[in-house]
């Protein structure tokens, strides 16, 4: 078992109860970035993470200012919200939401308001998606009701339309990331979601509503004119976010460190899924520096750090501001939603790897730790937890936060959170909706993965190496019986088969000797290479085994087929070419109905994509465009890596974006 030891002391000094009760102070407060609110919390942890005994405190400010820029990000202006009523004027009178009781009613970055309101037609443009649905409609100088359609980009692209036809405000009762069936508008009738507008001084006032309310209003225009008063104040404004370092240092090679991340910002008051994270980050402190006091624990050789930050704006600022001592970073621990209840919110907790385009050791022993870790429950015949109550899932990479940022810049960058989210980002995540037997679970688990690889010396690098050639060998073995099962129906899979076989083996190699860096320099880690080339050795000879029983499963008839043979493509010549210096941008220069053109296009050929899908395919082109890579080897990469058939064409077409975007340059390989 892996780390058990480790696993031991974090079971007998980590407390899922307090974890709770930080969770519960932070969400007292309204968390955008540069807010009154934002400060309060971050001093807040701030104070409780010197109580649990961090031994080094420090603070970076950096502005909010709509000017200043980090590796190609601009900070936003600082935004804050004070008040904001909804009141129902015609045809009936009657109020329909407020800040006070609802603060996830307003999007970040919304305008105002006269001081007194101002009361304004609502007009129903439906989604507001398309200009045939703002035609002949007296929106210019008005309001518009705007009607969910769940994709994230669907709620920028109306909001700009509405914005575009003379809108004065907006009034929608949006609600993106919805998980079938719990969580849709009409499942969630009450739920508020939290929205943001491109930051801007120029945005309309709006406001959120519940499904029930916009229902309610679209009735109502059905049968003649609607009128409402809004009265919104809220501000944009200069301001400051900050970093928050707290450091446990290292008693041999201090300068290296395994670095956990959360954000002190939030999506909305309470929001108590953004809070989790700090709160877990002060108890792990707790739990490591008391073993240590205690004699539990040895001092690690490397630092374990705390890094709080307004989520994305503080890595921005911090990768660019340290770019000379980001070689010391052996690994960035990304802590979000982690303390889900899971009955209550329909949720489980997962671990998110580092993406392929970072090969990783660290992949492998979250995996391990995450399955192996005792569990909740005995087996009537064992005197030991060993079945599990609490879920935990290790999936493959996704951008939910910080970590898409830190993988951007080859740091490993495991995410832990809670997914699905039943009230992700409205009012009803309150602080009791976590549970102290989850935060324990994953404490237990990120606990002993972040000092495992902060004590990590030659003798400890050893089954970690083990543990990736096992698991590379066990993935070689899952390819070749899936292929098998379908081989005498297709025989292209034998090819697809061979080409994964041969993808994985190049990067679980790198993954692998990766760990060897752990190790101390001198001897002691070229004893380490040495153990580490034979591990390579035997995974060669099983990826070697695999391919011949492929290879003697194909019919005679479909191996000399040359249409099972890939063809050269125009697509093998061209290379995109990251520019310097910029964090990774998602999807950027592509409108939005290009986007759903691409969306829809996707699915046709593979029908597990979806407007997430985008997302995640946009970093890992973004990430593998080296330059050497072309858009074949970067589609079959991403094929691979996430399980789907995604063509070259497509990113052909996510790169002319970037590329338009004066994110990346297209280049033709001699």
């Amino acid at each position: 078992m892996v780390y058990s030891d480790l696993d031991e002391i974090f079971h007998a000094y980590f407390s899922g109860v307090r974890a709770q009760e930080h969770t519960t102070r932070i969400t007292e407060y309204y968390r955008s970035p540069g807010s009154s609110g934002y400060h309060a919390a971050t001093q807040l942890v701030a104070d409780a993470i010197k109580d649990a005994g961090a031994e080094e405190v420090t603070e970076e400010r950096y502005p909010l200012d709509g000017k200043t820029r980090y590796l190609g990000r601009t900070m936003p202006l600082a935004w804050e919200p004070h008040d904001a009523d909804l009141i129902l004027v015609r045809p009936t009178k009657s109020h329909l939401i407020s800040f006070k009781d609802v603060p996830s009613t307003l999007p970040w970055w919304c305008g105002s308001t006269s001081e007194d309101g101002d009361v304004v037609e609502l007009v129903d443009v439906g989604h507001g998606l398309s200009p045939t649905e703002y035609a002949g409609k007296p929106v210019s100088g008005n309001a518009v009701l705007i009607r969910d359609s769940e994709s994230r980009p669907a709620w920028a692209h109306a909001a700009a339309m509405a914005k575009a036809h003379g809108a004065v405000g907006i009034v929608t009762d949006f609600l993106h990331s919805q998980t079938l069936p719990w969580r849709t508008r009409r499942a969630l009738p009450h739920a508020v979601q939290l929205l943001r507008f491109p930051p801007s001084t120029q945005n309309p006032w709006a406001f959120a509503v519940g499904y029930d309310v916009a229902e309610r209003l679209s009735a109502m225009s059905q049968q003649g004119v609607v009128q409402i008063k809004a009265r919104v104040h809220a501000t944009a404004f200069k301001g400051e976010a900050m970093n928050l370092m707290a450091t446990i240092h290292g008693a041999v090679n201090p300068e290296e460190k395994v670095l956990f991340i959360a954000h002190t910002s939030a999506g909305t008051k309470p929001c108590a899924n953004c809070a989790a994270g700090p709160a877990m980050m002060i108890e792990l402190c707790r739990a490591v520096t008391k073993a240590i006091g205690d004699g539990k624990l040895l001092r690690p050789a490397r630092s374990i750090c705390f890094l709080f930050v307004a989520e994305g704006l503080g890595s921005a600022c911090y990768l660019d501001t340290h770019q000379d001592t980001l070689s010391n970073i052996k690994a960035a621990i990304c802590l979000d939603s982690v303390g889900h209840s899971q009955s209550r919110l329909k949720s489980s907790l997962v671990a998110y790897g580092s993406p392929d385009s970072v090969p990783s050791y660290i992949n492998d022993i979250t995996s391990a730790l995450v399955e192996e870790l005792p569990k909740e429950a005995d087996w009537p015949f064992l005197n030991g937890r060993v079945i599990q109550l609490i879920n935990f899932q290790m999936m493959p990479y996704t951008p939910w936060s910080d970590n898409h940022y830190w993988a951007g810049v080859n740091v490993p960058a495991p995410l832990f959170m809670s997914w699905p989210d039943l009230y992700f980002h409205t009012q009803l995540l309150t602080a009791d909706c976590t549970d102290p037997a989850v935060f324990e679970r994953c404490g237990r688990v990120v606990g002993s993965l972040a000092v495992g690889i902060a004590r990590a010396g030659a003798t400890e690098v050893r089954p970690i190496l083990q543990e990736i050639a096992r698991k590379t060998t066990s993935r070689f073995g899952r390819v070749t019986r899936v292929a098998l099962q379908r081989i005498q129906e297709d025989g292209r899979m034998a090819d697809r088969a061979e080409r994964e076989i041969k993808y994985l083996l190049r990067r679980d190699v790198t993954a692998l000797y990766s760990a060897v860096d752990l190790a101390e320099a001198g001897t002691r880690r070229d004893e380490t290479r040495a153990f580490a080339d034979q591990l390579v050795a035997e995974v060669n000879r099983c990826a070697s085994s695999e391919l011949e029983r492929l290879r003697a499963c194909v019919p005679d008839t479909k191996a000399v087929d040359e249409s099972m043979v890939p063809q050269p493509s125009d697509f093998d010549q061209i290379v995109p070419l990251r520019r310097a210096n910029l964090l990774p941008p998602g999807v950027a220069g592509l409108t939005y109905d290009e986007m759903k053109d691409l969306v829809n296009a996707m699915y046709r050929d593979d029908d597990q994509v979806n407007w997430e899908t985008l997302r995640i395919v946009g970093d890992e082109l973004w990430n593998f465009s080296d330059g050497e890579r072309s858009l074949s080897d970067i589609s079959e990469a991403i094929g691979f890596e996430f399980g789907i058939d995604i063509h070259p064409q497509y990113l052909l077409i996510l790169a002319q974006g970037l590329e338009k975007a004066k994110q990346l340059d297209l280049v033709h390989a001699r």
